[in-house]
């Protein structure tokens, strides 16, 4: 038992260690450059250290025709600039078909192109084989060969690679939409400087605010707007809203099919309406809701690998020209921007929940050492992001928070069940032992670099305003405010929940406890913050069962 909660333990960390990297250093390589053929090497560079391989190749597809862009490992370089037929070979099947392809003994496979192996004399054993897809189309194929140390390729590496072509291919997208535009006038220099935003940060309201301000700017419009479907509601609703009445339209959702961004939304058809009052079509409720008043609306669907998510809108053309096709053409462009931001934020979604899942799987194996204990990390959790909110940190700051709550107990792991689960007091000994779990989880997590920002939570939870605490026996604002955000969430878990030595003390009584003892005990900032969050929280809550 102990082994496999071992294994399980090691399978989760190396799995959290494998798509931080990927996370972190993939978006570092996207937004540095607008150069493809450096995205291209550092991106297979990155990939053939996650998923340890002898070489990498990565086919562009152009007509018929497989081009080697890049080629990594022994010869790499004598193969780059030459070519192969679609279908030809494994990476040419991949091409063909779309589908991925895995190969453990590649001498048995029909569809392996033995030919350059044999010229490069190069012995290949195993290949996996993805397809780049942009809107449902192959534009290129990633393939990784021989498994380094002898390994063999499985569902997990295929997965991995999988998510790393989707990304390339968003990358892709937004570099052949940046040099396309960049040939235009001068006006598009703005939708360049956008899209170079767009590339900075994954907080998806801020690009798209960003590229709809730069939109209204460059089509002199009063407004524009991105509404994002919500297919569970089945409604629009928006996401992004420039101009008079911008903050009270995002209260505003648009039943499905209704309205001029409904019909768009439904046909994925663009649509220039020069004059709304003559077209049945136009739903007033958003104009009667905000106070705007709509002359003019030129709306672009929001296309993601074939599938509408959203509509973007440009309202009331400034002047007396109206919306041109040239126009309709730059904010188009404008919308794939878009598009390409909310597939970009879906991607990071994903892989982030990847990771949160990862997390879990090792604070589960913590948990499941002490029956007492288990939900404590989630709820640990739920509270410290509620205080770090109240607080008013960035969305940034709120994650860094997150994370380092769900793994401020990591280092438990090295501690004995028989200590964790005991009915009664600890010795002085044991106590010792607990002591160091802020430590241990540092040294767990300290090799990832990634967990720089979040390590000083993890180290410093135990840590008291008077200098009492440990490790390190910090002082007030000495302690990173990340451990004195969950040193309270924490003790109020602790108190509000039955452990093995006593039973659990009133909500009313703990909140009394963390007043009595700030300035002491607790940061006085972090538990004004915390007591009045939860207060409203519980009013909230009150208020909704009396509904």
């Amino acid at each position: 038992m102990a082994k496999k909660v071992k294994d399980e333990r090691n399978k989760a960390i190396n799995a959290l260690k494998l798509r931080l990297k990927v996370l972190q250093r993939a978006a570092e390589i996207s937004k540095s450059t607008f150069d493809l053929d450096r995205i291209l090497d550092q991106s297979v560079e990155l990939l053939m250290e996650v998923i340890p391989s002898e070489a990498a190749s990565f086919y562009l597809v152009v007509g018929d025709t497989l081009n080697f862009k890049v080629a990594k490992g022994e010869k790499g370089d004598q193969l780059v600039g030459g070519h192969m037929k679609m279908g030809q070979g494994i990476a040419g099947w991949v091409a063909k078909t779309g589908i991925p392809y895995l190969t453990n003994d590649v001498v048995r496979e029909p569809k392996w192109e033995r030919r350059i192996a044999e010229e490069m004399k190069f012995d290949t054993r195993s290949i996996l084989s993805v397809p780049v897809k942009s809107k449902e189309e192959v534009i290129a194929v990633v393939q990784l060969i021989n498994k380094r140390e002898e390994g063999e390729y499985d569902e997990d590496d295929q997965e991995m690679a999988g998510l790393f072509a989707s990304h390339l291919a968003n990358v892709m997208d937004s570099v052949k939409l940046y040099w396309e535009m960049s040939e235009k006038v001068s006006k598009l220099s703005v939708l360049m400087d956008a899209s170079i935003h767009m590339t900075s940060t994954l907080d998806l309201e801020e690009v798209l605010d960003l590229i709809m301000s730069q939109a209204k700017e460059v089509l002199d419009a009063e407004a524009s707007s991105v509404f994002l479907i919500d297919e569970e509601k089945n409604e629009l609703y928006f996401v992004s809203a420039t101009g008079t009445g911008g903050g009270k339209a995002k209260r505003v959702r648009v039943p499905w099919g209704k309205g001029i961004v409904g019909w768009v939304a439904e046909t994925g058809e663009t649509l220039l309406v020069p004059d709304v009052a003559k077209d049945k079509r136009f739903y007033r409720k958003v104009d009667e809701e905000t106070d705007f008043v709509t002359k003019s609306i030129l709306a672009v669907p929001l296309v993601v690998k074939g599938r509408v998510v959203g509509v973007a809108e440009s309202l009331n053309k400034k002047g007396t020209s109206g919306f041109t096709q040239d126009y309709v053409e730059l904010f188009e462009a404008f919308a794939r921007h878009a598009a390409v931001a909310v597939d970009n934020a879906r991607l990071y979604s994903e892989l982030e929940e990847l990771f949160k899942s990862s997390i879990r799987a090792v604070v589960f194996v913590v948990e499941a050492k002490d029956k007492y204990t288990r939900g404590h990390t989630e709820r640990v959790t739920e509270y410290s992001v509620m205080a770090a909110r109240e607080l008013a940190l960035s969305k940034d700051e709120v994650k860094r928070v997150e994370i380092a709550s769900l793994l401020h107990d990591i280092g438990k792991i090295g501690i004995p069940d028989t200590i964790l689960g005991k009915p009664g007091k600890l010795t002085d000994e044991e106590f010792e032992i607990v002591k160091d779990h802020p430590v241990r989880g540092c040294e767990i997590m300290g090799p990832i670099a990634a967990m720089k920002n979040v390590i000083p939570g993890i180290r410093h939870h135990h840590e008291r305003y008077d200098g009492l605490g440990y490790p390190d026996k910090l002082k007030g604002k000495e302690i990173p405010l990340l451990g004195r955000i969950i040193s309270v969430a924490d003790v109020f878990d602790a108190l509000t929940t039955d452990r093995p030595y006593r039973g659990a003390i009133s909500i009313d009584e703990t909140l009394e406890y963390l007043q009595s003892n700030a300035g002491y005990q607790f940061d006085p900032d972090v538990v004004d913050a915390f007591c009045k969050a939860y207060d409203r929280q519980r009013e909230g809550g009150a208020e909704s069962e009396e509904g």
